[in-house]
């Protein structure tokens, strides 16, 4: 200012130090909340549960894949039993085991540690249900599963023999004290059943080729209803039933034999080849083979049961016995000291001749058993799967 002092913009604090502001001069921005830290945590928290979830529904889409396998190997291990047990079929089974028993159960072990536990009950004399429970789950009992299927078997029976004692293609004679009997024997034998009653004494297409003291007319050694049968389909049964079975016994021709059974150590040594089964009971008593000759067979005493099949002649000798069916490719001949049969017996009369003919002599005896020839059969018949579906589940 003229003639003034001149004015000074510089401002004494109230300390006294020149340069500073007033208090009352000095502004602050106004305040404002922020974002950042919220948006981060909710995206941490978001990406945390994200996190949480996958591992949650991985560890249930695991959990889910082993029960899934478990039931799986459980359904496979069932199916397994039922088809195991086909596979190591007992064929003493056939002829021991009652109408309406059941098996105790049969384990079975599969890789992966499956297992199947199998039942099995007969429900007639030809056929079979089983019962198979599998299970699977590893170490973790928690995630073991449990499956159950039900199987149907039946046994796969050889064609009947003829109602009739003896059969033959072509001729027979009765000579002596020699017996044909067509009454059936009535025996106490569980997987029998009921016995057929009154059967021929011989079958044969022509029966005045049938002689006993005269040919045509039935003597005293001949007794049935009817003694003497006409059947013209003697030759074809023949044939099918030596397509059907299979042997357990193979013999070379002109072989001689006494049977006998054969026990070790308590148990029906079924290896042995002289071991043809045990009619009367014991050890081997279900043991009914299938023997086979590839010619002449000749039984010098001895006894056994099951099948005979021969391609040329059968001859018993020296009080040889047999139960069962006995089919021979050309003639039947009790010989030197006699034999018998229990069951029934076929000739196919191979070769033919004046002097060549079926002979039950002196000592000789044929005696018709439905029951024998039922026992040999259900022995030979081999099991097998029902038609159709052969097994369903259970559960």
């Amino acid at each position: 200012m003229i003639g003034g002092s001149p004015r000074s913009d510089t401002h004494e604090s109230r300390d006294g130090s020149p340069g500073s502001s007033p208090p009352s001069a000095i502004r602050h921005p106004p305040s404002r909340t922020g974002l950042a830290l919220p948006a981060a945590v909710f995206t941490l928290a978001i990406i945390v549960l994200f996190i949480a979830g996958s591992a949650f529904a991985t560890t249930q889409e695991a959990r889910a894949s082993v029960s899934t396998l478990s039931e799986r190997l459980a359904l496979e291990a069932a199916e397994y039993g039922a088809a195991a047990l086909l596979r190591d079929w007992d064929q003493g089974w056939n002829v021991n085991v009652p109408v309406g028993q059941t098996l105790a159960p049969f384990s079975y072990a599969m890789a992966g540690g499956a297992l199947s536990d199998v039942r099995l009950t007969r429900t007639s004399y030809t056929t079979w249900w089983a019962v198979s429970r599998g299970s699977a789950g590893g170490a973790d009992h928690r995630r073991w599963a449990h499956r159950t299927v039900n199987a149907a078997f039946r046994l796969g029976m050889p064609p009947d023999a003829m109602d009739a004692a003896l059969g033959v293609a072509d001729s027979a004679h009765v000579i002596g004290t020699g017996m044909v009997i067509g009454t059936d024997s009535v025996e106490a034998i569980a997987s029998c059943g009921a016995s057929t009653g009154l059967t021929a004494g011989i079958a044969a297409p022509d029966t005045t080729r049938v002689c006993t003291g005269s040919c045509g007319a039935p003597g005293g050694g001949i007794v049935g209803l009817p003694a003497l049968q006409p059947d013209s389909t003697i030759p074809a049964r023949i044939a099918a039933l030596v397509t059907t079975f299979v042997p357990d016994i193979v013999m070379l021709t002109d072989t001689i034999v006494t049977p006998a059974p054969v026990i070790t150590a308590g148990v029906c040594d079924t290896l042995a080849p002289g071991n043809w089964g045990d009619p009367a009971g014991g050890a081997c008593a279900t043991y009914l083979p299938v023997i086979h000759a590839a010619g002449n067979l000749t039984l010098r005493g001895g006894r056994g049961h099951g099948i005979i099949i021969a391609a040329g002649d059968v001859v018993f000798e020296q009080g040889a016995t047999f139960a069962g069916l006995v089919i021979a490719g050309d003639d039947f001949v009790t010989g030197n000291g006699g034999g018998s049969v229990l069951g029934a017996v076929l000739a196919g009369d191979g070769r033919r001749g004046p002097q060549d003919h079926s002979m039950v002599t002196d000592g000789g005896l044929v005696r018709r058993s439905t029951c024998r020839v039922r026992l040999a059969r259900l022995a030979a018949a081999p099991p097998m799967r029902v038609r159709d579906r052969w097994w369903a589940e259970f559960d």
